[in-house]
């Protein structure tokens, strides 16, 4: 038994220890949801260059690390490696609008070689839709484009580029006849049968313009285009040829 003078030992100190470990939980969580971000964007990246080949490049970023969040790339357009950092373009973006930035689809860039790309950008998001990264693709279109160029050249007409295509092949007389109609329809951008009164007049008065009468059997094949009767047609014809003869008689003067 200690003498009653004795000095007694100090008090233990307080049990600070935490008693959950929400925190480590949390950030072990928030890492391992990433790795299966990035691990998946990795997939994509090899499965899209795999099918559209050489001329096609997939970067995935990592932007816990800015400097050098390249962390995979697929093809080699831009000549970059893993470790670069993060372009311009995505850092303005995310200052501008933070983790409500939007992807941006089917854009034109250049490479420093003078390649020209058409780019997209998709941001990646973990669960509380904060943006930790993205997968960039870009496609070449140089080769593409200095051949539109040949293309170009090739398709190119030397008729009046209001001149409507023409059939010059008919088999018989009624191809000649709907040729002839549908190139009418095309020119007054409505089918006949669904024009008024004044509009289907209008669209036989084009018609006897373009000589389209001077074909056998055309009032017929015209009719039943229109969806009216013959008879209708040729009173059309009667009243603008009636109209022409009106406008040709001379003003007679008092």
């Amino acid at each position: 038994m200690p003498a009653p003078n004795a000095p007694q030992p100090p008090p233990a100190p307080p049990d600070r220890t935490p008693t959950s470990p929400r925190v480590p939980q949390r950030a072990a969580r928030s890492q391992g949801e990433n790795a299966a971000i990035f691990a998946n964007a990795v997939r994509l990246a090899s499965m899209m260059v795999r099918t559209l080949g050489p001329f096609c490049e997939v970067a995935v970023h990592d932007f816990s690390d800015m400097d050098h969040s390249l962390i995979h790339i697929e093809g080699s357009l831009t000549g970059r490696r893993v470790g670069a950092p993060v372009a311009g373009l995505l850092t303005k973006a995310l200052r501008r609008s933070g983790h409500e930035v939007e992807d941006a689809i089917a854009f034109s860039s250049t490479t420093p070689a003078g390649l020209t790309l058409k780019s997209s950008v998709c941001f990646l998001r973990n669960r509380r839709g904060e943006v930790v990264g993205a997968v960039c693709l870009h496609f070449d279109l140089t080769d593409l484009e200095r051949f539109q160029g040949v293309l170009h050249g090739l398709l190119r007409f030397e008729n009046a580029s209001d001149k409507e295509p023409t059939n010059l092949f008919p088999a018989c007389t009624s191809d000649a006849s709907y040729s002839i109609i549908e190139t009418a329809i095309r020119k007054a951008g409505k089918h006949p049968a669904a024009m008024n009164r004044q509009e289907k007049k209008q669209f036989v008065r084009m018609m006897d313009e373009e000589g389209a009468f001077q074909i056998k059997g055309m009032v017929q094949h015209l009719a039943k285009a229109m969806r009216i009767s013959i008879y209708t047609v040729y009173n059309y014809m009667r009243q603008i040829k009636e109209e022409g003869q009106r406008q040709e008689q001379p003003e007679t003067t008092e």
